[in-house]
């Protein structure tokens, strides 16, 4: 299989992710707080229940790097994910209209928070076993842009599926959203179907995969001993934490403060998915021509334009206006493009096939613990200011400034972050490692001499 097409099938699967979380954060979200007038921190304390699974993307991934299920590493965990995320989606309309029923009612919240954990693992496990999949097969200055090709296909999925759902599904109405569910999930599946068949060849003997035996101990032990990886995710916590206060307010603040219809307030995902992808797809091409990842001058840009584009929406808030609040998403996506090319590009080049299902599971992990705390904090928060304040509106514009504030306080992450000095590391370990890893041939080791940039 070219690697080309391995992409696309790849990305396709992540395609396919993403029309089952618009079903729940641009829709299942909007009915509960707006239509069922559902508390947002019972909803968001719910939901976040998808992104606290992620530690079992490190545990699949370590298991994914050591041993082989049915003569491959990463497709069980690729297939098994998926099946388990689309098999709870049907039982998530009845849950809601439960809640809806009953708000508060403490056997429900904890019926939500099992769906949104098995959902929450499932896509972990996924996406673990599809990133370790692109370290695995490609060469390492090919993996960035790999990365960045899978993300825009994902955002294709918001799109396609935000403008299916606003045509389908334009005010709320029990029995229609039972029928959307049950249509989305059947199309997952086709296209998760096709995707995933043939991406990865079946593995060679056990003993030839060398220094994926460094271990699951050794390799977290360098990971959270490594001055340059702490740097590293603590800059993903922190980026992913603000940018994630928002995740399940927007719709609801395009309901509750200008007064949108759930068509309108649907489209939102695309208005801000079309934005990511102008960034993405622009700021790719640029940095495929210079050959360069210009990693820390990339995410500061992202950072930056990303605090203007809250400081644009909270002002929306406080004085409501929709042409405002629509200028100020375009600008949100085309931040979060530009900080996803960034993140890929860094994020490839400090991972390993020595460890990369270790390192993709970690990833996972610290990004879905970060995005659980976010959407947590910003339903809380958004209670929280509405109770004290008495004002609908100045509670969002709060949230949305805190989270401009936020994304320019992580600037302080990228100065001392050096790839030089991760890559020298990472060189020691393995050279400490390195009389196992040749006693099974090492197959899997690759040069770490590119420069930082």
């Amino acid at each position: 299989m070219s690697v080309h097409l391995l992409v696309v099938k790849l990305g396709l699967v992540r395609f396919a992710t993403s029309l089952l979380v618009v079903l729940l954060a641009n829709v299942l979200n909007r009915v509960l707080i707006v239509d069922l007038s559902v508390p947002a921190a019972q909803v968001t304390f719910c939901f976040a229940f998808q992104h606290v699974m992620t530690p079992v993307g490190l545990v699949t991934g370590y298991f994914s790097d050591a041993r082989a299920l049915w003569g491959r590493h990463r497709t069980p965990y690729l297939w098994g994910g998926m099946l388990l995320a689309i098999a709870v989606m049907p039982f998530f309309p009845g849950w809601a209209q439960a809640l809806g029923a009953a708000p508060g009612q403490r056997n429900l919240i904890w019926q939500g928070v099992i769906l949104f954990s098995l959902f929450g693992i499932g896509t972990t496990v996924s996406a673990t076993a599809i990133n370790a999949l692109l370290v695995d097969r490609l060469p390492e200055q090919e993996r960035g842009p790999a990365l960045t090709q899978v993300w825009i296909l994902t955002l294709g999925g918001f799109i396609v599926g935000s403008f299916f759902i606003s045509v389908l599904f334009p005010n709320y109405d029990p029995q229609e959203l039972d029928r959307l569910f049950a249509l989305i999930t059947l199309a997952v599946l086709a296209v998760t179907l096709w995707g995933a068949w043939g991406v990865e060849p079946p593995s060679p003997p056990e003993p030839s995969r060398g220094e994926a035996e460094v271990g699951l101990g050794p390799s977290l032990r360098f990971l959270m001993g490594n001055g340059q990886t702490r740097i590293f995710f603590g800059f993903l916590f922190a980026s992913i934490f603000f940018l994630s206060l928002q995740t399940f307010l927007l719709t609801a603040y395009g309901g509750e403060v200008l007064s949108l219809p759930v068509a309108e307030t649907s489209r939102f995902g695309i208005y801000v998915s079309y934005g990511i992808i102008l960034g993405m797809s622009g700021l790719h091409l640029l940095l495929s021509a210079r050959q360069r990842a210009g990693g820390r001058l990339v995410l500061a840009l992202s950072l930056v334009l990303g605090g203007a584009a809250f400081g644009l929406l909270s002002l929306s808030s406080f004085f409501p206006m929709a042409k405002g609040a629509l200028g100020a998403l375009w600008l949100l996506g085309f931040s979060r493009g530009i900080y996803n090319v960034g993140l890929s590009h860094l994020t490839m080049n400090m991972a390993h096939p020595a460890f990369s299902g270790i390192f993709m599971g970690l990833w996972n992990l610290v990004s879905g613990l970060a995005l659980a705390a976010g959407e947590m904090t910003g339903g809380f928060l958004k209670d929280f200011l509405h109770h004290s304040l008495g004002d609908l509106r100045g509670a969002y514009g709060w949230v949305f400034l805190l989270e401009g504030l936020g994304l320019l306080c992580c600037l302080i992450f990228l100065w001392p972050l050096n790839l030089d000095r991760h890559r020298r590391s990472l060189s020691l370990f393995l050279a400490g490692r390195r009389p196992e890893a040749e006693a099974g041939g090492g197959a899997r080791s690759e040069s770490l001499s590119h420069d930082d940039r």
